[in-house]
């Protein structure tokens, strides 16, 4: 049986007395972890860089195509938009009878002539009735008959919107008021069209856009029949509806079809109207099939996650090899020489800052022997230059990756374009509908406001330029362009005489902020009715687009932006310049750059938005697409940079754990080999380097004190060992000098007498 040398054994002891935390002290511990964060970067890099992503693993259905992110999402937003218009349609004659209450045109007592000058007044309303619920009987009506059968067991405390449908047309919206004074009980019933769903369609995608109801019964469908036997679609949007019933908004993708080139897309939004009482419980679902991208798996991130596992296999093998090896030989060593076996000569390194500890640790054997000590050998390495070596091999593998998969571009499909300036197009006329109706607004104003004082106009003013309206200010200027009454904020427009007639201006080209006005003559004065319009209100109707849309004007100054602006800022990208030029010519303005899609279009061709001569440009961004070259591209970058934060964190770790106290040790060490062993060696670690420091320190004191020092760790003379151990001196210490103080009082007091 093999026994224990009696040198092992002591320097067993001795290792036992000097503690060594653990993690994350410890010179191998900087090595481990980084090697281990590698390992990780590497498994991400080779399952998350590839066109169909780490679930492609798993999933068998990514070999045969996908429809595009960005064509989802497009689809979900232009829902959204549509779900929006509707609304905005939908309580369209709310807002007229919020604004017609404040005229007192419901002052006169008789129907026919309250329902003419209301009739009048909006011309788009297709019919009027009051009508007595209680009693179940129309007391006056104008225009189209007015579905009041609908509205019979329905409490109307407020002002209420409920949709009709109307077979083959296009549906109905009831706005029904409750009437005060002597019509009390009765309602004020206005039928009118239901706008926002109709425009050109995609007759290429077969795209379909449905009104359903909360039931899930179709109220209006638009655009291209979808089958009833085609099961697959019908089943996506009866999950739409449903989901949309709910107040959820979003998408659904079917498989691709049997030859793998198209896939059905559902997207749905609720219609949610808002200052109106009860729900219109209605939902917009969007059906289009869309062309399948096809997606080939492709794994781009295989090889540099081969060139990084090797990288951090080589550098790990490496540092422990050269930095951490040498230094845990040399604290065996240098506890073996501490403890008292000094027969046993201490392995040199080749590495510098380890040397120096070896080759004076070895001339303290042979002094505490009275031996010549073996002949060092000289150093070719260094520590830090290793330590510099693989942190930047690792920074090389960072650029190269950022520099390669990190700034490909990705392919952009045509139906990815044509999805964007679709969205822009849609955005222009929900602009341009937006300035004409509050153009609109402002002549019904007018009309009811005929004959009377500019003071009478007061409630109608404050509606218009309610919180949620599309109006900042809104007032009456006299004949010079003086504001006589106004509601609202404070007017921005410069004092002057206004344009003759009525229609939309732009006041100024540089400022603040840019005034954008509609104005109107009152009936039968010279005084003007202005609004103007809230450019942050003008600029949320763009959001629908995607990515940052901007209106300029003819001089291609902006007026209106979705991601905050300094205004009148001239356009100086040169795909936008360009862009906007050929919307202005009436060209197809729709384009991708290397770095986004840009598409433009002009605010409008007639009517009284085009004095405006606006156009409505906007840009996204390549990077923000669903496109798979695109995940690529940002996963390649993050493992880039999550490599070059490790390599950094390798270098400052060891650099300040191990070099630098290796490098104080070690001059500490050399000091004393030279004779100088007055100065005391202090650990400041607890590490092998901090226990190489103790042993040179217990190696210091057998220089001075002899080699019985050797083999144990003893306190400096003098200082307690413990608790106990100091308050005994301390007792010890001062009892003496308590009796005599109290001999020298008992003096004092027989001297004076006491």
């Amino acid at each position: 049986m093999n026994r224990p040398r009696p040198h092992d054994d002591r320097a067993a002891r001795l290792r036992a007395q000097i503690p060594e935390a653990g993690f994350p002290r410890g010179v191998g511990v900087a090595s481990a972890t980084t090697f281990a964060l590698l390992l990780l970067i590497a498994a991400f890099t080779a399952l998350y860089l590839s066109t169909a992503g780490p679930l492609s693993l798993i999933r068998a259905d990514d070999q045969s195509g996908r429809v595009s992110d960005e064509v989802t999402a497009s689809r979900q937003r232009t829902t959204a938009g549509l779900a929006q218009s509707v609304a905005t349609s939908a309580t369209a004659a709310a807002g007229d009878l919020q604004v017609a209450a404040g005229s007192g045109v419901f002052d006169t007592a008789d129907d026919a002539a309250l329902l003419t000058r209301l009739g009048e007044t909006y011309d788009d309303w297709r019919g009027i009735a009051v009508y007595d619920p209680a009693a179940q009987k129309v007391a006056a009506t104008r225009g189209e008959p007015v579905p009041v059968e609908t509205l019979r067991g329905v409490p109307v405390a407020n002002l209420t919107v409920r949709p009709v449908a109307r077979p083959g047309d296009t549906p109905l919206v009831l706005t029904a008021l409750p009437l005060t004074g002597t019509r009390a009980g009765k309602l004020l019933v206005v039928s009118t069209a239901l706008r926002g769903i109709g425009g050109d369609l995609d007759a290429s995608t077969q795209q379909q856009v449905r009104l359903v109801t909360s039931d899930g019964a179709v109220l209006h469908t638009h655009g291209t029949d979808v089958a009833a036997t085609d099961r697959p679609a019908q089943e996506l949007l009866a999950r739409a509806a449903t989901a949309a019933a709910a107040g959820q908004t979003g998408v659904l993708t079917g498989d691709p079809d049997q030859a793998g080139k198209r896939a059905a897309v559902v997207s749905y939004a609720p219609v949610t109207p808002s200052g109106t009482g009860g729900s219109l419980g209605l939902s917009v679902v969007s059906f289009s099939r869309v062309p399948v991208d096809a997606v080939p798996v492709r794994w781009p991130g295989l090889i540099p996650a081969a060139a990084l596992l090797v990288l951090a296999v080589a550098g790990f093998v490496l540092l422990r090899r050269t930095v951490v090896a040498p230094i845990r030989r040399l604290r065996t060593d240098a506890l073996a020489v501490a403890a008292g076996a000094l027969g046993k000569p201490v392995r040199q390194s080749r590495i510098r800052e380890v040397n120096r500890l070896t080759t004076a640790v070895e001339r303290y054997r042979g002094k505490l022997r009275r031996r010549k000590p073996a002949k060092p050998v000289r150093p070719f390495l260094s520590a830090q230059f290793v330590i510099v070596a693989v942190a930047l091999a690792l920074l090389g593998w960072s650029g190269a990756v950022a520099a390669t998969l990190g700034r490909q571009h990705a392919e952009v499909s045509a139906t990815t374009l044509s999805e964007h300036g679709v969205r822009v197009t849609h955005s222009a006329d929900t602009l341009r509908r937006s300035l004409a109706e509050g153009l609109t607004d402002l002549q019904s104003v007018a009309r009811l406001g005929k004959g009377k004082e500019p003071d009478r106009l007061r409630g109608m003013l404050d509606q218009l330029a309610g919180t949620e309206s599309r109006f900042r200010s809104v007032y009456v200027a006299d004949e010079q362009g003086a504001v006589v009454l106004q509601a609202g904020r404070e007017a921005l427009r410069d004092p002057g005489k206004l344009p003759d007639g009525e229609g939309l201006r732009q006041h100024n080209t540089s400022g603040r902020v840019p005034v954008v006005y509609a104005f109107t003559p009152l009936p039968d004065s010279k005084n003007v009715l202005v609004g103007e319009y809230d450019v942050p209100r003008m600029a949320a109707l763009l959001g629908p687009a995607g990515g940052r849309v901007r209106v300029v004007d003819e001089g291609k100054r902006t007026i209106a932006d979705t991601e905050g602006y300094l205004a009148f800022s001239a356009l100086s990208d040169p795909a936008l310049i360009k862009s906007v030029d050929a919307a202005q010519a009436g060209k197809d303005a729709r384009e991708t750059t290397p770095s986004a899609l840009v598409a433009a279009q002009r605010l409008a061709d007639k009517g009284n938005a085009a004095s405006l001569k606006w156009v409505v440009v906007a840009e996204q961004p390549i990077g923000s697409l669903g496109l798979a070259d695109n995940t690529v591209r940002s996963g390649a970058r993050v493992a880039a940079l999550l490599t070059a934060v490790v390599a950094l964190m390798l270098f400052a770790w060891h650099f300040l754990v191990v070099v630098r106290p290796l490098r104080r040790v070690g001059a500490e060490a050399r000091r004393i080999a030279r004779g100088d062993t007055g100065a005391v060696v202090y650990p400041q670690r607890q590490d092998e380097i901090g226990t190489i420091a103790s042993c040179v320190e217990i190696c210091r004191q057998a220089l001075t004190e002899g080699t019985a020092r050797l083999g144990e760790v003893r306190r400096p003379t003098g200082a307690a060992t413990d608790e106990t151990e100091l308050i005994q001196r301390i007792e010890v210490d001062v009892e003496p000098r308590r009796q005599r103080a109290k001999s020298d009082y008992l003096s004092w007091l027989d001297g004076a007498g006491v």
